[in-house]
């Protein structure tokens, strides 16, 4: 017997060029948990912008930050059937290389990471498994320029048929911001991996000091611990393949480094 199942998948960007680190990441969630009650609630809210939730906003306002928190622990809440792929690449290698233009530089880094990252979301399920996906990538210049929505809906059907695999991509599409619920989460959660892998003092800045103190407050919250300690991270630096790293490397140091808050 064949099993049918939706999933939504969203993509987002943290940093550009020389703004390191250089993140990308995607987020899968099943489409009948993406509807439930709580999640519709929110995405109204963020719709009729009662509700800011971008992770530059975590340094303003009590309520901005409260917003982001309730957002990161409601997503949380389904981390066993959530799946939270990241790369994060180095634009100063690329940018070194010889021969090869600014516009093919800027096309591989738009369109070939976001097809390894959602591809890792959708590959490997069982031959009962039939998933038929969605795909919502915020909206943006490079995106547009390239039609990354329908190079990607292209690709990955080219690769589920090539490798076997039992996916389906239906539609891909592009979104502004303050739309979609899962590109915001998105965004949210790339802004707590960038913060953990810079590890920061907060002596730095002020607004280091309310991002750390935030992502440790999270990392209490059983749930949202869990939903971290499970994502898939991968480094690109100008190698054949991609290495996957164990984040929890990077996770324990920013515990330790910033345990004053933890106790």
């Amino acid at each position: 017997m064949i099993q049918s199942q939706n999933i939504k998948v969203f993509f987002d960007e943290s940093g550009k060029r020389k703004d390191k680190p250089n993140l990308m990441g995607g987020l899968s969630i099943p489409a009948n948990i993406y509807a439930s009650e709580k999640m519709e609630l929110l995405s109204q809210k963020l719709r009729d912008g009662s509700v800011k939730l971008h992770w530059k906003e975590v340094t303003g306002k009590a309520e901005y930050r409260d917003n982001i928190i309730n957002a990161l622990e409601l997503i949380a809440e389904h981390h066993q059937l959530i799946k939270f792929n990241v790369i994060h690449y180095d634009y100063s290698m690329l940018a070194t290389r010889r021969g090869f233009g600014d516009d093919l530089i800027e096309k591989m880094i738009y369109t070939k990471f976001p097809e390894r990252i959602i591809y890792g979301l959708l590959r490997g399920y069982g031959r009962t498994v039939d998933i038929t996906t969605d795909i919502f990538i915020e909206d943006s210049t490079e995106y547009t320029s390239f039609k990354l929505n329908d190079l990607v809906k292209e690709q990955l059907n080219i690769q589920s048929l090539y490798r076997g695999e039992h996916y389906l991509v239906s539609t891909s599409q592009l979104v502004p911001k303050g739309e979609e619920i899962g590109v915001e989460v998105t965004d949210l959660l790339l802004g707590v991996i960038r913060n953990i892998i810079e590890n920061k003092p907060d002596s730095a800045s002020n607004g280091y000091a309310v991002r750390n103190s935030v992502i440790i407050n999270l990392l209490k919250n059983r749930n949202f611990y869990k939903l971290i300690t499970q994502i898939k991270y991968f480094e690109w630096t100008n190698m054949r393949a991609l290495a996957e790293i164990d984040f929890n490397d990077y996770l324990q140091l920013f515990i330790a480094n910033h345990y004053d808050h933890w106790e």
